[in-house]
């Protein structure tokens, strides 16, 4: 245990009764100090580029090891016993804390906020850490405090950067620690060298006393080598709830997952019907809904109508705490278009397809990702073959067409960054991504070149769903390219291959919006398109066409 004169502000009162389900510590033994942590968790997004980053990650990756290094115990307000109020228990810990560490990556409001409750009440002992790429856009009154920086991959942290910063948040801790010691025990009269602006622009300013009225308890700390990630009992804590969740949800324990985030979203919230849960854990709570309804019936097949019913629900789960229709979150935008996209691969009503499409666009131009990039470009193709209008059914097919070439860049960047990609623990995805984007855009060169790098990374059910989703592209683009010409979209002539049997007749000729005529021979799947130059503004009596066929 670290042992130092540290202490808090205020101390609680002698007369106060301990309200934990955990005693007071024995009097007179040492203190460990506390560290907590002010964050976000699970995925936040960075509004501004779009990235989404696990903070859950930079925890127990980054922050947490440092502490332990020095044996501080540090905690967030989802891992402290929540049997009171989560606010009341939030502000005490602030105000408590022998150290706060606040991660203002994503600039997420919340954080700041804490972080100016912590900067009104405390000089000093507060450190700022922020993801490297937030750091270029920290706000003005906090652009001269030192900020210190990591790298976040963004699902995961490399282990470099993991030892690198731990050692260096872990230096920082320490000498914050023996600094504040040294003072207490040599100058305690004499304030402390402030890291608050609020303290720093009032000179002079005496921190507020206070006394709480009852005892509360950091959550137990257990050294790095015996912790186990569900050390904590069930039930205690919110982050034991949502570790609970996610195990079911891992085993696909649909039921049990929407009832323990359910449980985890009242926790949050206080059972308030009125007030908005994080939103990752409505997300979460959407996903394992939605996912549940896709269970088969007794006789081994999808029973449709509960299906949709879970998709309804889930899409009500986002409208009520997430608002898909104004929202910027690139997690919400892909959940709700997904959940758009098959609820119109199960009715084939045609407005789930335009709100697939709305969805998927706004979370790929937010994000700039291959995920929604890709899904959008296939649900406008599907578009395509829906539209009478011929011009329209271009318009739709070409953007699609101009999507695909997007998320080929974006793929084959991310695998240029030879080292950068080698972290990533969505390669595969990239890779089918980039195959799928080459396939609609007819280079299948790139695409077959791909496939040995395919068969190395992807595992079964990657390579399954790739498959899968390739048996819904194929005919529609082929469905589609049976209506226009060829090099109206930009593609090579298709090939000529000799029928059977020679045709006997040719149908009706039918004059196409651009003049041209198309006539399908008799017997033939393909139609043979004659730009005829027809005259806009008259009407055609006859077309007279004289085709030869020839046998070796």
């Amino acid at each position: 245990m670290a042992k130092t004169s540290v202490r808090p502000a205020a101390r609680p009162s002698r007369r106060a009764t301990a309200t934990a389900t955990t005693t007071a510590p024995t009097p007179g033994a040492p203190r460990q100090l506390t560290c907590f942590v002010v964050t976000g968790f699970g995925n936040k997004t960075d509004h501004a580029t779009g990235r989404v980053l696990n903070l859950d990650k930079t925890f127990e990756q980054l922050v947490q090891p440092a502490c332990d290094a020095v044996e501080v115990n540090c905690f967030r307000a989802i891992d402290a016993n929540l049997t009171g109020s989560i606010d009341s228990i939030m502000y005490r810990w602030i105000y408590h804390a022998d150290i706060v560490i606040a991660d203002l990556s994503t600039l997420n409001a919340n954080v700041f906020y804490e972080l100016g409750v912590r900067h009104a009440q405390r000089p000093n002992t507060t450190v700022i850490i922020a993801e490297s790429v937030l750091v270029q856009r920290i706000p003005f009154d906090l652009s001269t405090f030192v900020v210190h920086k990591y790298e976040h991959g963004g699902e995961a942290i490399a282990e470099a950067e993991q030892q690198r910063f731990v050692a260096h948040l872990s230096t920082v801790l320490r000498k914050l620690i023996d600094i504040e010691g040294r003072r207490m025990r040599a100058a305690e009269p004499l304030a402390a060298e402030t890291d608050s602006p609020v303290f720093k622009s009032l000179s002079g300013m005496t921190p507020p006393s206070y006394v709480a009225q009852s005892y509360i308890e950091p959550p137990p700390w257990v050294p790095p080598a015996q912790r186990q990630r569900q050390g904590t009992p069930p039930g205690e804590s919110l982050a034991s709830l949502i570790d609970s969740a996610e195990a079911a949800k891992k085993r696909k324990d649909f039921a049990e997952a929407i009832r323990v985030f359910g449980l985890a979203i009242e926790r949050q919230t206080g059972g308030q019907p009125g007030r908005k849960p994080d939103v990752f854990l409505a997300q979460r709570l959407a996903l394992v809904t939605y996912k549940h309804g896709e269970r088969p019936a007794a006789d081994g097949r999808l029973d449709v109508q509960v299906a949709m019913a879970a998709l309804i629900e889930a899409e009500q789960i986002l409208q009520r705490y997430c608002e898909p229709r104004i929202s910027n979150d690139p997690e919400t935008l892909g959940l709700s278009g997904a959940i758009q996209k098959r609820l119109f691969d199960l009715s084939q009503d045609r407005s789930y397809l335009d709100q697939a499409i709305r969805f998927y666009e706004r979370g790929f131009y937010v994000k700039r990702d291959y995920y929604n990039g890709i899904n959008v470009a296939f649900m406008y193709t599907l578009r395509a073959n829906l539209m009478e209008d011929r011009f329209q059914a271009i318009v739709n097919y070409g953007h699609a067409n101009m999507i695909r070439q997007q998320v080929a860049e974006i793929c084959e960047a991310l695998i240029a960054d030879e080292a950068a990609f080698a972290r990533r623990g969505d390669q595969e995805w990239v890779y089918l991504s980039l195959a799928e984007a080459y396939r609609g855009l007819g280079r299948h060169a790139d695409e077959a070149r791909l496939q040995p790098w395919i068969q190395q990374v992807a595992s079964d059910f990657a390579k399954g769903a790739y498959q899968d989703q390739l048996r819904k592209l194929d005919p529609a683009m082929q469905a589609f390219q049976q209506r226009v010409r060829p090099d109206e979209l930009g593609l090579p002539p298709r090939p000529s291959a000799a029928p059977a049997s020679p045709p006997a007749s040719a149908s009706a000729p039918a004059p196409t919006a651009t003049g041209a005529t198309v006539v399908r021979p008799a017997g033939s799947a393909l139609p043979v398109t004659i730009d005829a130059g027809v005259e806009p503004g008259r009407s055609v009596a006859s077309i007279e066409i004289t085709c030869r066929i020839t046998y070796q």
